[in-house]
């Protein structure tokens, strides 16, 4: 008898060990940067540039209710909602329907320039998110420390770099190059902060960063010109589920001889996990059979999945024995600034086995109906 009891009590511990371990699903849900510090001023400048309400007990409420604020958060309202709600609502239906629901977690978006905005609405369970583009990281935007006529000079300035990303979803580089200064609140880390609070993301901390000689990140910038040190910004953020995400941005031109000389940036690159990429409006740079070679075979060899429009990696990197390709959308030519990077075998891939027109704009065609994406996704 005692024996049976041992066994029923021994039987109960390991049911009770199981269930809590089936339960506890801590392990898969901690972020893996849950320990990041919040920086309460940081929370206030990215809703105060993105036209979200302010608490009264912040210093920055008193400027919501100046004319010009309330001028520039209508505006910008208006231009989010002509194109960009439209384009979030449709391309999360889609993204239900059409792209894997399980994907690596670390989302590497190639000549991404500022654009969060797409990379969280493709894959909004990523962890991290990897970009970079030729622009200047600039300043962290600070309005609490700022004159009034500053603070509103510098709104005017964000107003302009975002035009086009907000009427057309893509950014011209040379017009983005031209807009976007070093400046607190047209930076490149203010676009990114803006992004992320329309979406209600809460930006909790960032900080200018560097890749290093030895393709590490560090935050003590180059001591001498010898360095090879590459810029970049860190911004973490938070979801409505207080899980904590984190963007890395750097600057940098990626063509093949620019990259023999910072020799430290894919090395750096192929320091993080396996790739979930997405590339749009990428000037077909990859599409080069002698400049952009290096970052191409980077993207191909380090990516389980790539979600791109015809800007990205040309057809004929994929080889059929390491790749499944399904097509959405029509591809019909470039625009007229890229023509001569038209795809004649791309064309009769859509032709044949498109899935049908995408109900959102994306890439240089733009408009609804007018886009293309094509999903690789890696078999071997």
């Amino acid at each position: 008898m005692p024996k049976l009891k041992h066994a029923y009590l021994l039987f109960l511990i390991i049911c009770i060990v199981s269930c809590s371990l089936y339960n506890d699903t801590s392990a898969h849900t901690q972020s893996p940067f849950a320990a990041t510090p919040i920086d309460t001023k940081l929370v206030e400048a990215t809703r105060f540039l993105a036209g979200k309400p302010i608490s009264p007990s912040s210093s920055l409420f008193q400027l919501t209710t100046d004319k010009r604020y309330v001028a520039y958060v209508d505006e910008m309202k208006k231009s989010w909602d002509r194109l960009q709600q439209k384009n979030l609502d449709a391309i999360e239906q889609w993204r239900k329907q059409n792209l894997p629901a399980k994907y690596n977690k670390t989302i590497f978006y190639p000549f991404s320039g500022p654009d969060i905005l797409n990379a969280v609405a493709f894959f909004p369970d990523g962890d991290e998110y990897i970009m970079f583009g030729l622009e200047p990281c600039g300043e962290i935007p600070d309005p609490h420390s700022v004159s009034k006529e500053r603070v509103f000079s510098g709104l005017w300035g964000l107003r302009k770099s975002l035009n086009e990303i907000l009427n057309m979803n893509f950014f011209k580089t040379i017009n983005m190059q031209k807009e976007v200064s070093t400046n607190e609140f047209n930076s490149m880390i203010s676009i990114i902060m803006w992004f992320l609070g329309q979406l209600d993301y809460e930006v909790i901390n960032a900080k200018k960063i560097w890749i290093d000689d030895n393709s590490l990140i560090t935050t003590l910038p180059p001591v001498t010109k010898q360095n090879k040190y590459i810029p970049g910004a860190e911004i973490f953020f938070k979801d409505t589920t207080g899980y904590i995400k984190r963007v890395r941005y750097f600057q940098i031109n990626v063509i093949d001889n620019s990259l023999s000389h910072y020799t430290n940036f894919i090395p750096h690159l192929q320091s993080y996990k396996r790739y979930t990429t997405i590339i749009k409006s990428a000037s077909y740079l990859m599409h080069n059979d002698t400049k952009f070679t290096k970052i191409r075979d980077l993207t191909l060899r380090h990516s389980d999945l790539i979600l791109q429009d015809d800007s990205g990696v040309a057809l004929k990197f994929f080889s059929p024995y390491q790749w499944k390709l399904t097509f959405f959308g029509v591809y019909t030519k470039p625009v007229p600034l890229f023509a001569h990077r038209y795809q004649p075998e791309l064309k009769e891939k859509y032709d044949t086995l498109s899935k049908g027109p995408l109900p959102f704009s994306y890439g240089y065609n733009s408009g609804i109906g007018n886009s293309n994406l094509m999903l690789a996704e890696r078999i071997q």
